[in-house]
């Protein structure tokens, strides 16, 4: 008996996006008492700059921020909003927004985080990655900070491990023969 084992051509590999991106920048309140961030609406981003990078993000340049961003549980973020972009080289990186909470909501501090992807224009490459946003009353200042991480390798190791699994099952069946 002759056993075959097709293989078909793998595909192209992701490239996960590795690294972090700091902003930080001045907003403007919008809604409610401007000595209370609990009562605001939404923030209006009035500057934005580069910060910190790190990985892939070295180098970044000009940011855009979403503005205004909605804050305060009735106005947060939509899922899907591209929060943030910034140029590379000449790759534009974005983040698109799935998941969003705010974490602390006080007269001076008022946080946000959730989860997101970030993209590179090339769709394989899609990195799911997290992020907090914090806006605090003093200064009218406000921080961004985005850790991506690594994604699964697109099937190489599934592909792999099959293979491996049908070697063993062949020479089972040889030595039982």
């Amino acid at each position: 008996m002759v056993a075959v084992v097709l293989v078909g051509t793998m595909g192209v590999q992701a490239v996960p996006i590795n690294g972090s991106i700091g902003f930080t920048g001045t907003y403007t309140q919008n809604g409610g008492s401007s000595d209370n961030l609990t009562t605001a609406t939404s923030f209006t981003i009035n500057t934005i700059s580069v910060n910190t990078t790190a990985g892939v993000f070295v180098g970044a340049g000009s940011p855009t921020f979403a503005s205004p961003i909605g804050v305060n549980p009735a106005n947060n973020l939509i899922p899907s909003i591209q929060l943030w972009s910034v140029l590379v080289g000449s790759t534009t990186y974005r983040l698109l927004v799935t998941t969003e909470t705010e974490s602390l909501d006080t007269m001076a501090q008022l946080n946000l985080l959730g989860a997101g992807m970030i993209t590179d224009g090339n769709s394989a490459d899609n990195t799911f990655g997290v992020w907090q946003l914090g806006f605090g009353l003093s200064g009218s200042s406000f921080t961004w900070q985005s850790t991506s991480a690594a994604v699964p390798d697109g099937g190489a190791t599934v592909t792999m491990l099959g293979l491996a699994l049908s070697g063993v099952a062949l020479l089972k069946k040889k030595i039982t023969t």
